[in-house]
């Protein structure tokens, strides 16, 4: 790194270390949260496409002179790939392991607290000292790894370090002299890059936590999901969205559209203002319905998410400057960040049966697909789960709860 020569003689040395610090992507845990540090457990599907996502991410970061690794499969998936593809040598180190939990390993959390809640209690209220049984401290861990570091001749060059988030706490501690008993205000979330600059004069952190595209999942901890399925009719969006919310214990928005055609409602015979009008009183109700779901339940799951609204206003031409179809269609997209996740069924997988209230012709249900896909792309509209071409509906609810994470 260059500096100005006032600067450089000012400076008590001009030696720059960067660490770009990679936490591995989501671990195949089964559907329970379990206490792992040292347990080899391979990445879910859903970590392997952060994975890939992360590599393709890494491989445009500066040249490197080499790659670091924890040797647990978790980090090797990204950090052998990345030393290969970049040309740069790999070092793989037990020493860059998460903290080791001696006999809770490979437990459910939920079972340890069961068993001795006051156990759990006493880790959490000092985890920088209170030990695992069998294992070692979060202390220990973070002092086994700042040595390794210290250990190693890394000075002057640039490194991608593959690893957890333990070995990124412990860094960051290290490097921005923060104690360690206040680790765990640092949370890069899985996934992720972080940008540490070293020098003799201080530290910089220049990223924290910064997720490729790709990479994001979106799962709030402790926070039940908000779930919207988005498409054209007759893809079986309320069918999976009914099974989604029983699998969850969630709420179902009904679609409101269909529950009045159901009725007797023809729009045909709505005239242009009526259709303007009962668009906003079904998006009204969207609202409300989302809100005391959330307020009674934590979360659901919708049978139309609000991309479809602002397609719905588009598609029926509501462009006269009164009717303000901007603030409408602005108000649709921003809402849609509000979900966890939209899932958008493929078209033309399932046939499309005649309902009796809904237009079974291919080509228009195919155009009014095709706006809602090209809207998500064009908005890259967050937490997106494009299902792939699966017919059953196992196959669908499956793939949907795994890459949500539940």
């Amino acid at each position: 790194m260059a500096f100005d020569p006032v600067t450089h003689s000012e400076l008590p040395s001009t030696v720059v270390t960067e660490l770009h610090l990679l936490r591995h992507g989501h671990a195949d845990t089964g559907t329970r949260r379990l206490a792992y540090g040292h347990t080899d457990i391979p990445l879910s599907s859903t970590g392997r496409a952060e994975t890939e996502a992360l590599l393709a991410f890494a491989r445009d970061l500066p040249r490197p002179d080499g790659v670091i690794s924890s040797d647990l499969a978790r980090c090797t998936a990204l950090a052998r790939p990345l030393a290969e593809a970049l040309g740069v040598p790999l070092v793989e180190s037990a020493s860059l392991r998460e903290q080791h939990m001696g006999d809770w390993e490979g437990v459910p959390w939920a079972d340890l607290n069961a068993a001795d809640p006051q156990a759990i209690h006493d880790f959490w209220d000092d985890y920088l000292s209170a030990r695992p049984p069998g294992g070692e401290t979060w202390g220990e861990m973070a002092e086994r790894v700042q040595s390794w570091f210290g250990a190693n001749d890394l000075a002057g060059r640039r490194w991608i370090v593959v690893t957890h988030i333990g070995v990124v706490r412990a860094l960051l501690c290290q490097a921005l002299d923060v104690p360690l008993d206040q680790a765990l205000r640092w949370a890069p979330a899985r996934a992720s890059h972080t940008h540490l600059l070293l020098a003799e004069a201080g530290a910089v952190l220049n990223i924290l936590g910064e997720r490729p595209a790709g990479a994001v999942t979106r799962n709030r901890i402790g926070v039940r999901p908000r779930i919207a399925l988005s498409g054209s009719a007759g893809i079986g969006k309320t069918t999976l969205g009914r099974r989604l919310a029983k699998e969850l214990d969630l709420p179902f928005i009904e679609e409101g559209m269909r529950t009045r055609l159901e009725a007797g409602l023809v729009l045909h015979d709505l005239s242009r203002d009526e259709m303007v009008a009962l668009l906003r009183e079904l998006w009204a109700e969207q609202l409300a319905a989302e809100e005391r779901a959330v307020r009674e339940a934590g979360g659901f799951v919708a049978d139309r998410s609000a991309v479809d609204f602002a397609v719905f206003w588009m598609w029926y031409g509501f462009t006269r400057p009164e009717d303000g179809p901007d603030a409408f269609v602005d108000e649709a997209l921003a809402h849609a960040r509000a979900y966890d996740h939209i899932v958008l069924l493929p078209f033309g997988v399932l046939p499309i049966e005649a309902d009796g209230f809904r237009s079974s012709n291919t080509w228009l249900q195919r155009k009014v697909h095709l706006l809602m896909s090209g809207l998500h792309a064009e908005r890259r509209t967050g937490g997106l789960l494009r299902v792939p071409e699966l017919t059953e509906l196992e196959e669908r609810v499956s793939w949907v709860l795994e890459r949500t994470g539940r």
